[in-house]
């Protein structure tokens, strides 16, 4: 009869044969996912300190057109530092600004630098409802589909003073081979009826940047669409560029040679 230890043996050999059974069993595009989202989780949790310039082309469109005319152009510095967003103008240091105080009129927002991939990759919030292969700019894709419940989404809509949470739903393309993230597109849904919002949509292209010494995957562009109750539409088109390593800097100066006041 067996001893104790090699009955151990046994069931643990079962149980490593069943494991693979059903690892096997398992829909490829499963696991095809699962390397998805296991790369996009360590592409966007190891990312250095970095800052970029942000160019925002801000357009309008009025009821019944879809002729979008040029409203103003803002450039500024984001940057991504201790897993916090942040933004600069002119020359000035980095903070969690506001954007209200940027400029007037238009949409302002923000997210498309980090937080959308970092709430759907990082915190994996998303759920994903089905998949497909898809052709996109001519080249070949995976295409997943994603929902992101209110209380997960973490993603506010203002408008005329008013404020609301949202929920999320959207899609995401990643690259059969490299499992790159190419695009994500993102819209909310459930948008309180007490705001003057009819529809919100975010798109942002992904591509790898040289940061240092690494090549990281970071947004290149992005576009966003409010349309209110009455038809009126507002677009932003959003450029990445100039992206380098943050460094904070610090410097110490010892004057040594400290002019004599003069005797009147």
């Amino acid at each position: 009869m067996p001893n104790a230890a090699a009955r151990l043996l046994c069931v643990a050999s079962l149980f490593a044969v069943q494991g693979v059974a059903q690892t096997d069993e398992l829909p490829q595009w499963v696991l095809t996912l699962s390397q998805v989202k296991r790369q996009a989780k360590a592409e966007f949790t190891k990312l250095p300190n970095f800052a970029c310039v942000e160019t925002i082309n801000r357009y309008q469109a009025r009821p019944g057109t879809d002729i979008y005319k040029p409203l103003d152009s803002l450039k500024m510095d984001v940057a991504f530092v201790d897993g916090k967003e942040l933004v600069a103008q002119d020359r000035g240091g980095f903070q969690e600004l506001d954007l209200e105080h940027l400029a007037t009129g238009g949409v302002l927002g923000t997210g498309a630098f980090s937080t959308i991939v970092r709430n759907l990759f990082v915190n994996d919030n998303g759920r994903v409802t089905r998949w497909s292969e898809e052709q996109l700019d001519g080249r070949r894709t995976l295409r997943y589909v994603f929902a992101i419940p209110e209380r997960q989404a973490g993603y506010t809509l203002r408008s005329g003073g008013g404020s609301g949470t949202v929920g999320i739903e959207g899609s995401y393309w990643v690259d059969p081979e490299t499992k790159d993230l190419i695009r994500l597109e993102e819209f909310a849904v459930d948008i309180p009826p007490t705001l003057d919002i009819k529809e919100n949509v975010t798109s942002v292209i992904y591509g790898r940047v040289k940061i240092g010494e690494a090549q990281v995957l970071l947004p290149l562009s992005a576009e966003t669409m409010i349309r209110n109750v009455s038809g009126w539409r507002a677009k932003n088109h959003i450029e990445f560029s100039g992206c380098r390593e943050y460094k904070a800097e610090s410097i110490i100066r010892f004057e040594t040679d400290v002019p004599t006041p003069q005797k009147k």
